[in-house]
């Protein structure tokens, strides 16, 4: 009997048992399923993009993981004492959050299992992963001490993983040097794999790139690892080695590294691209017939969309800037803007076609000017419009050269020194911000200085060598004179009235000088504002209105458009003077207003006194009898 009872209950805890692993392998074989569905659908995501960082999951592949997360989770509740069942759950959760970019978790996760699982097969795995989750984080200093322990060993299953991660930090770090280093080290192992060579030759390449080593980054470009890459890196280290030929001025092995990336069918998508810039650095290497054929094939094979726009805009820039043939140049922009009237290329010819227009315009008016027999030729339009065409050349048709030659004209034959000034400022101006060439723009800069002491151009060309500003302006004289005059006009209104005497003196004393300001300076700011305090200084005494006046005058009328002119004007309308008829005016309006007011006074004293009407009580009928039916109410409505 007790055989048997043992024999049942034997047999219910091995069923009991049984349940709980089924229990446990339902939900990892589904956590696993669904982390490997998962996972597909991230591999054929990264396949479409260079980088892993610039892209994110998508929806479905977001709840996949989420699933993975719910599963994986229903184990640590069920199973917390199992501890290789929770490494397992513990490391899938972290991995899902990674893969949905939710770093802050991932990395609590990836910390749980270094704390409770440190001797797992998978920590090696938590150690790389964890400091990659902290660089995406930004926790670049954190991230470098977790990535220690993974690039202290060479036979870390992480290593050159790590290494490049480094290189990353260092970059962050605007360290490209020892970003350098560590992906050289990748290069200079002999255990590293293929595909992480051809990583670090594409990172090294990048990175040689932005230091414009251009010698370098096409070296690296042209690894033959590179080929090890998907076809999204392997488009773009073509593409960029072409570059680095183009910024070498080597523009004919560009052409043909270009010519090369046409033929490979899977970047067919960027043939039109490649014709382009086929066609671009034909140009620039001097075969114009050999490149405008290029630019035709693009616009026939392609018409109407953005690489014929551009080609377009390459046939209508060489007319114009090689050749000088600008009503050419304009059919070729008109032709950019028809082929894609919204993209950049098009707006760009909208632009120089315009410009151009309006140069031809102002050229043919010079050329009226010069070739009038009848009359002397007006020179004062002939350098406006050269400055005008100055500015065309420089802001929208992007020839500086050309705005330079406009501008030396005008300096060699004007014979008015305002517009050689103005000339000889903007042409060093140009050297220096348009052309990069701070060595003649000095030159040009002190030449100014020398030839043309304190005026405005000399003072800001100081200011643009990063010289002391020495050099004073009429304008800058006249401001410091009244600046000490002013200040004695503030010593007088400051003295006490019993010293009378003193306080005429001062007054006298401070008129004297805004007189000798605006003698010497008639026609600055401060000459002008001297002037309106010489007005203030006869309008305080009556024996001087007449003065005054004139001086508001003269401030109105010469100099109507400054505030002190304007202010003239306000005091001249407010009658500064009082004539006699003024005065009898006055009189007659009082008398009047004074009758009406007694007579007002009267009227309503005769009311006052009048008796009051006896008022009779009005009768409310029944029917328009209101009772108040409030709870405070008087009546008994029962």
């Amino acid at each position: 009997m007790f055989f048997g009872r043992f024999i049942a209950l034997f047999l219910f805890a091995a069923l009991l048992d049984g349940c709980t692993c089924c229990a446990y392998l339902n939900h990892m074989f589904n956590a696993e399923r669904l982390y490997d569905e998962a996972t597909e659908l991230r591999t054929a995501r990264l396949d479409s993009v260079p980088d892993e960082i610039q892209s994110y999951p998508g929806s479905e592949e977001s709840q996949k993981y989420e699933k993975v997360i719910e599963k994986s989770s229903h184990v640590l509740e069920r199973f917390p004492k199992n501890k290789k069942r929770t490494a397992e759950a513990v490391f899938l959760i972290a991995e899902s959050y990674r893969h949905k970019a939710d770093w802050p978790k991932a990395i609590t996760k990836y910390d749980e299992y270094e704390r409770y699982f440190a001797d797992n097969d998978s920590m090696r795995t938590v150690e790389y992963q964890r400091a990659y989750c902290l660089y995406r984080n930004q926790e670049f200093n954190i991230s470098r001490f977790a990535l220690e322990p993974v690039v202290a060993d060479k036979n870390h299953p992480y290593y050159f993983q790590g290494l490049n991660l480094l290189s990353l930090l260092d970059e962050k770090s605007e360290a490209p040097e020892q970003a350098i280093a560590a992906l050289e080290a990748v290069l200079a192992d002999t255990s590293g794999t293929p595909y992480m060579k051809g990583k670090a030759h594409f990172r090294l390449a990048g990175l040689y790139f932005k230091m414009e080593n251009w010698d370098k980054a096409h070296h690296h470009y042209n690894a033959k690892e590179i080929a090890n890459l998907n076809d999204r890196e392997r488009q773009t280290a073509g593409e960029q080695s072409a570059e680095c030929l183009v910024n070498k001025k080597d523009y004919l092995k560009a052409a043909d590294e270009f010519k090369e990336l046409y033929k490979v069918e899977a970047f067919e998508k960027q043939r039109p691209y490649y014709l382009v810039r086929i066609g671009e650095t034909t140009l620039l290497a001097g075969r114009n017939a050999d490149a405008f054929v290029i630019f035709n094939k693009v616009n026939t094979e392609y018409p109407r969309t953005d690489y014929s726009s551009r080609s377009y805009f390459n046939m209508g820039d060489y007319e114009q800037t090689k050749v000088l043939d600008y009503e050419l140049a304009m059919s070729y922009y008109d032709s950019s803007y028809i082929a894609r009237s919204i993209c950049e290329y098009a707006q760009k010819s909208r632009e120089r076609r315009n410009a151009l227009r309006h140069l031809v315009t102002m050229r043919d008016r010079n050329q009226e000017i010069l070739e009038k027999k009848d009359s002397i030729p007006d020179m004062k339009s002939f350098f406006k419009n050269e400055f005008v065409i100055a500015e065309l050349f420089l802001l929208k048709l992007s020839e500086a050269d050309s705005a330079i030659a406009r501008l030396t004209n005008v300096i060699e034959h004007s014979n008015d020194t305002a517009n050689v000034m103005r000339a000889a400022y903007a042409r060093a101006f140009v050297y220096d911000e348009f052309l990069h060439d701070p060595d003649t723009a000095e030159d040009l800069y002190r030449e100014i200085i020398e030839k043309y002491p304190n005026t405005e151009y000399a003072k800001q060309s100081q200011a643009n060598l990063g010289m002391l500003v020495t050099m004073k302006t009429q304008e800058d004289v006249a401001h410091d004179r009244y600046l000490e005059a002013e200040s004695l006009w503030t010593v007088a209104s400051e003295m006490p009235v019993n010293k009378m005497d003193m306080v005429d003196s001062a007054y006298a004393a401070a008129f004297t000088a805004f007189d000798n300001l605006y003698k010497d300076f008639p026609r600055t700011q401060a000459g002008v504002q001297a002037l309106y305090m010489k007005a203030m200084y006869f309008q305080m005494n009556p024996e001087r209105l007449d003065s005054a006046v004139l001086i508001y005058h003269k401030l109105r009328d010469e100099y109507g458009q400054t505030p002190w002119g304007k202010r003239a004007a306000y005091v001249l309308n407010t009658r500064l003077t009082t004539t006699d008829n003024d005065i009898e005016k006055l009189r007659e309006r009082t008398a009047k207003n004074i009758e009406k007011l007694e007579k007002k006074s009267a009227r309503y004293y005769e009311e006052l006194n009048a008796k009051p009407e006896e008022k009779k009580a009005e009768i409310i009928s029944k029917e328009d009898e209101i009772l108040e039916n409030t709870y405070n109410s008087m009546y008994d409505f029962e």
